[in-house]
């Protein structure tokens, strides 16, 4: 952060950029060095947009003009100073109309500090476009309203040890050491359909904190990932004699929890996108699963005893694939993010209720695509960070009626609830994301 930088006038540019230039919350606010209170303030103004907003057009007397958008996305920022930060109202006040000089818009002073004085308290809301209120109803009845509550909350910051380097046990005395109050989450973990749980290595902490404050993060001792998304390495299991394809790889999670866990596997690791491409490279570099990986290495890559490729290639068709089947295929597909609002809420300003049919068609073209390099008895694991059943059970469901030989595999998690294809996490659950789960086997011939 510059030392002329505003948090205010940062965070105003940042949900501008948000909404009304439909950028992601990562690009609004990843480029800048941005201050911690910018953040807070840009995470929670989307955590709050719909009824932030509705009280800021309230006291408007007249809408601002498009080019002035921006005077609009700082009133919002005063807003939540006063209304969910309890900040005093004086200083929220004072601080946002200062703001203005910083955004150019100095003429805006008073109009700034008219509106926030006059503004009346958000109304309840549920903090949702209407559209994704109205599926949320429709599919969950009595728990949508907790569903959408719990959505406007903060997700925890949940950690998985890198048991290749530490152990979870002496990784916890590390975090004691430098005082980072944290939490286990295991409970007993039995498998062929019975209770599944996260792992050892999979540890909470009570308050979120920056990953450079994290002992040995830099040096790969430990990553930042949901617990929803740590139970893959115990649905696939080991199977150390059959290849396993992550066939939508980035940003790594999945595919790094999975060598750690399992050295000895061969995989391949396919990546449509070069900068996501990039990151992944990064994470294997970093957690030293692949060590003196280059950043530019498309060959397989001796590792341990098994080995590891990494690929740029769609996996929507064959053009990549040498012809050896796989026992078993990771499949975590695009979908519209609607389990991970409490982490990205400019989902909820983003998304349109025409990107779930999109998506849905892309979903079924990858499994389509995936089942011919699946061998008979193989594995095929299909999730989604969604909770919306059109991107989940739907899909199974209509996939499984043109693909005879797909069988369901049923098993059970330590939380959430079972659905007719599958297993679907919810966010009511504070540990974890919305995700959703569905194991599929195929048929021997």
């Amino acid at each position: 952060m510059t030392a002329d930088a505003d948090p205010r006038a940062d965070a105003a540019r940042a949900l501008h950029r948000v909404v009304w230039s439909n950028q992601t919350l990562d690009q609004a606010t990843g480029a800048a060095d941005m201050a911690p209170l910018a953040k807070e303030i840009v995470y929670g103004c989307l955590r709050h947009f719909y009824s932030l907003s509705s009280s800021v057009n309230r006291a408007l007397k007249r809408p601002l003009k498009p080019k002035d958008h921006i005077v609009w996305c700082l009133m919002l920022v005063g807003a939540y100073q006063r209304f969910q930060m309890r900040v005093p109202d004086h200083a929220a006040i004072y601080e946002t109309v200062a703001a203005c000089k910083r955004l150019s818009r100095p003429w805006a002073k008073g109009l700034v500090n008219a509106v926030l004085r006059n503004m009346r308290p958000p109304e309840r809301s549920f903090e949702h476009p209407d559209w994704m209120v109205r599926l949320i109803r429709d599919q969950y009845g009595d728990e949508a309203e907790a569903i959408m509550l719990a959505n406007s909350e903060r997700a925890p910051m949940c950690l998985r040890v890198n048991g290749n380097r530490i152990s979870a046990t002496d990784y916890g005395q590390l975090l004691r050491d430098v005082d980072i109050p944290f939490r286990g989450r295991t409970k007993s973990i039995v498998h062929d359909g019975a209770l599944l749980s996260t792992g050892p290595e999979t540890l909470i902490l009570e308050d979120a904190i920056p990953t450079s404050r994290l002992p040995g993060y830099a040096d790969g001792l430990v990553s930042v990932q949901d617990a929803g998304a740590q139970f893959t390495p115990f649905l696939l299991g080991a199977q150390t004699d059959s290849r396993l394809l992550d066939a939508c790889a980035a940003p790594g999670g999945k595919l790094c929890h999975l060598l750690e866990r399992f050295p000895d596997k061969r995989v391949t690791a396919l990546e449509s996108s070069p900068p996501r491409l990039a990151h992944l490279r990064s994470e294997i570099e970093r957690l030293k699963i692949v060590p003196g990986m280059a950043p530019g290495l498309d060959a397989a890559v001796a590792h341990s005893a098994g080995r590891l490729q990494v690929r740029e290639a769609d996996a929507t068709d064959l053009a990549w694939w040498d012809g050896e089947a796989y026992g078993q295929v990771l499949l975590d597909a695009p979908c519209s993010g609607s389990g991970t609002l409490r982490r990205h809420p400019d989902i909820k300003i983003l998304r349109k209720p025409s990107d779930l049919d999109t998506y849905a068609t892309l979903q079924l073209a990858l499994l389509g695509n995936l089942w011919n390099v699946l061998e008979p008895g193989g594995t095929l694991l299909y999730c989604t960070c969604s909770i919306f059943a059109r991107e989940n059970d739907d899909v199974i469901a209509h996939f499984m009626r043109t693909q005879p030989d797909a069988q369901l595999q049923p098993f059970k998690l330590d939380s959430g609830q079972t659905t007719q294809f599958g297993w679907q996490l919810l966010p009511t659950n504070t540990d974890t994301d919305g995700f959703y789960y569905s194991r599929l086997v195929k048929a021997l011939a």
